[in-house]
């Protein structure tokens, strides 16, 4: 991953930690009938991507991780998640350690070696990746909803292309950045 890549997953990682995130998209409940997500393999999600022209979002999960379990009961059921995941993202779901093959940027790799590639180190983590396949970031760990949907908003909305995520923050909540 290069610097800008490493710097935006810096940010959000200490917002996420300092609880800087905003609560003002308050998306508490469950998702009702005929509202839900639909997760891609990961070769059929790249593809998609392409032809949608949207961002990709990849689930890096494993088995045995309760977080893992807990991001898709509570997280990924959650109404304003879902919303703002159907709107800009194609979803797709990688086991970190799987030998199943995926196909990324002419190479054959297994998931497990592209999970180490792109940096995963634990789990659960979200990679972002615009719709060309370029990596934008990673968010490692577990993310409560109310705090998912602005990291959601600011990379679906491309806002990561010209505002540090503090700034972004700051002017969606009305202040002044420091």
């Amino acid at each position: 991953m290069n610097k800008s890549i490493a710097i935006t997953g810096v940010v959000i990682i200490i917002a996420v930690a300092s609880g800087l995130l905003l609560n003002s998209q308050n998306s508490s409940g469950a998702s009702e009938p005929g509202n839900s997500l639909s997760w891609k393999t990961f070769d059929e999600g790249i593809v998609l991507a392409g032809k949608t022209n949207k961002k990709l979002l990849v689930d890096v999960y494993t088995d045995w991780c309760t977080w893992c379990k807990k991001m898709d009961s509570d997280v990924y059921t959650d109404k304003g998640v879902i919303d703002v995941l159907n709107g800009s993202f194609i979803l797709m779901k990688l086991n970190a350690e799987s030998d199943k093959t995926v196909h990324y940027q002419g190479r054959s790799i297994t998931e497990t070696e592209f999970a180490r590639t792109v940096g995963v180190t634990g789990y659960p983590s979200t990679l972002f990746f615009d719709s060309s396949g370029k990596p934008i970031t990673l968010l490692p760990g577990y993310v409560p909803a109310p705090k998912f949907v602005p990291v959601l908003r600011y990379i679906g909305d491309d806002h990561y292309q010209t505002v540090s995520f503090e700034d972004y923050l700051a002017k969606a909540a009305g202040s002044p950045s420091p």
